[in-house]
């Protein structure tokens, strides 16, 4: 969003003088059909950096490569220029330094930049942000231009705005000589007070390789035990990139009266982060790859941001405000604690952090608090919301229309509440008994009032009859995975009813569809404007986070590894490379169109896609 690209250009002279001129970049603008830039000859990434090469001419070559910097807003980006003859590059940086939700005008009086410069690089300011840039061997020539009418194609179509333009300080001149042999240039940007970046490709390989290396099963243990499981030297690879998908979402951010604390971005680029995605997508992005410190120290963050016992659904995109408006988030703040003390063996840090926290969440949820968020004495199943709220995951709404409204009881949350109630309950050992028998009418009430024997699994939500009393909602959806996932006593065969149900009227090779096809509403394709994107958002899109809940009721209720590895199947491969055309590179998209050929939709990197499918494929190997 600060610096949105380089117009570079290689440029070349022969023995007569002629000097040819090769764009590498290749942007579209509105209004013209050509070409401004090369086709790169090869693109690569390892998670750690990208690079893009070219090869303009006979006995020209030219990679450019991109590594963002751990912990910082910076980055570098090499490039690797071989020629016949005399060469240099010119760099033309393109700068936005703007929110990811806006675009900017040249026009507009609101984008103004101001620079100060030197031969080495330049500074941009704009407002409270400022970009520098610099070069380890280049000179800078300041001029400052426009350039008009970027055309950005996927946002086109998605009913957006995507047209743009961007302001460019002025021009770095690198001389690549005249010897023939390869030579190096840097381009640094960073957006605060330390020093240059540079060299960052090296420690962050060495820190990554660390990280791989805690997810791979004991040497013993590393030949497949059981039909299905992948060859050791497949099951490296896919932990690898697993892994580095995984370290991606992980970022730093300040907090007021907290200072600088980690967090999880739940997808990029139109996300920030969020308390129900951070939840869920904690155990597997930072316990599965042992980051435990991290854990507790996001756990506690949110711990701390809690109001009448709910965390944090979102922050305003412009002020940071925290926002209330989830009954889930909560929950899942528990389950995310007791995954940590599971995986951690920290009891210290549990009960002195985070323990307090999940009882003032129970307390708050069987009181009521807000939102209409509340437990019902009669049955102590949780109620949340009304027509006019969207307090599940399956939240969409746009121009006043409400997509997917699950006010009442839903089948998920009322599970998180009864594996909440007994993990708390256990925690506190004898002073914990009032929340254990709290769980036991709770789950009675769960194992009469969900199933349906019409379907032959759960009714998604429980909504109110008009006459005080309660009717199940028949809709097939995969929120009652989360029943057999969870500590909830379903009975065997309902169960197995359940994950049938499931796998053959849900389950897609890359992901869980969200309504079953036939379905009143069914929508199998995430196509069209944001209004149509929304309406098919929850209402037929598959998504592969859900494969996580999936697997793991699986391994909980009879499956082996080849169901696992089966289920986690296609999203694999697209994470490797292998998938359909169109799939996110080196990570797992937010959704998929629910039916064939499934092309990805959402944001192209999604948190809780990576971390559902990183914690089912270690859980399986390691079974």
């Amino acid at each position: 969003m600060a610096l949105a690209a380089i117009a570079d250009t290689l440029a070349v002279e022969d023995p007569a003088g002629h000097v040819a001129r090769h764009a590498l970049t290749d942007f579209a603008f509105a209004g013209w059909s050509g070409r401004h830039g090369l086709t790169p000859t090869a693109f690569s990434t390892n998670g750690v950096s990208a690079t893009w090469t070219y090869a303009p001419s006979p006995g020209v070559r030219v990679s450019r490569s991109l590594t963002l910097a751990d912990g910082r807003n910076a980055a570098e980006v090499t490039y690797r220029v071989q020629a016949p003859g005399r060469a240099w590059l010119e760099l033309r940086p393109l700068v936005g330094l703007r929110d990811f939700h806006e675009l900017v005008r040249g026009q507009d009086d609101r984008w103004r930049y101001y620079t100060t410069s030197d031969e080495a690089g330049a500074t941009i300011y704009a407002g409270a942000w400022n970009l520098r840039l610099a070069t380890t061997t280049g000179r800078f020539s300041l001029h400052p231009d426009w350039w008009w009418n970027f055309e950005y194609a996927m946002d086109l179509a998605r009913g957006q705005d995507g047209r743009e333009d961007l302001y460019c300080p002025g021009t770095f001149v690198c001389d690549c000589g005249d010897h023939g042999g390869e030579v190096t240039h840097t381009l640094a940007a960073w957006m605060d007070d330390g020093p240059m970046p540079v060299g960052l490709h090296a420690p962050k390989v060495a820190r990554l390789q660390a990280l791989v290396a805690g997810l791979r099963p004991d040497p013993r243990e590393r030949e497949p035990a059981k039909p299905g499981r992948p060859a050791t030297r497949r099951a490296d690879e896919t932990l690898a990139a697993l892994a580095v998908a995984a370290d991606q979402f992980v970022v730093v951010r300040n907090m007021p009266h907290l200072g600088r604390r980690t967090s999880i971005i739940a997808g990029y680029p139109w996300f920030s982060d969020w308390g129900r995605d951070t939840m869920i997508a904690l155990p597997g992005l930072l316990l599965t790859t042992g980051r435990h410190a991290e854990a507790l120290n996001v756990l506690t963050t949110f711990a701390a941001m809690r109001r009448d016992g709910l965390i944090p659904n979102c922050f305003d995109d412009a002020t940071g405000q925290a926002q209330y408006n989830t009954a889930d988030a909560s929950l899942w703040f528990i389950h995310a604690a007791g995954a940590y003390l599971a995986s951690s063996e920290d009891t210290v840090g549990y009960r002195t952090h985070l323990l307090p926290a999940c009882v003032d969440i129970l307390t708050a949820y069987r009181r009521g608090t807000e939102y209409g968020i509340r437990m019902d004495p009669d049955d102590a199943l949780i109620a949340a919301g009304d027509a006019g709220t969207q307090l599940t995951w399956m939240d969409a709404a746009r121009d006043g229309v409400v997509f997917t409204p699950r006010f009442g009881k839903a089948v998920e949350i009322n599970a998180l509440w009864i594996d909440g109630l007994k993990q708390v309950g256990r925690a506190k050992g004898r002073a914990g008994q009032e929340w254990l028998d709290l769980a036991i009418r709770a789950e009675g009430s769960f194992l009469r009032r969900f199933w349906c024997e019409e379907t032959g699994c759960l009714f998604d939500r429980l909504e109110p009859d008009g006459d005080g009393g309660w009717r199940g909602v028949a809709e097939v959806r995969p929120n009652q995975v989360y029943a057999l996932a969870l500590d909830v006593a379903l009975p065997r065969e309902r169960a197995a009813s359940v994950l049938r149900v499931v796998r053959e009227r849900l389950l897609t090779p890359r992901g869980v569809r969200t309504l079953a096809p036939g379905s009143p509403g069914y929508r199998g394709r995430y196509k069209g404007s944001l209004f149509e994107r929304d309406g098919a958002y929850h209402n037929g899109t598959a998504w592969p986070y859900l494969l996580g809940m999936y697997a793991q009721a699986l391994l909980d209720h009879g499956g082996d590894d080849a169901d696992v590895m089966a289920a986690l199947g296609g999203v694999l491969d697209d994470l490797l490379g292998r998938g359909t055309a169109g799939a996110p590179i080196g990570t797992i998209a937010e959704v998929y169109d629910g039916e064939a050929p499934q092309d990805a939709g959402g944001c192209p990197a999604q948190a809780w896609s990576v971390a559902e499918v990183l914690q089912a494929y270690v859980a399986s190997l390691r079974g």
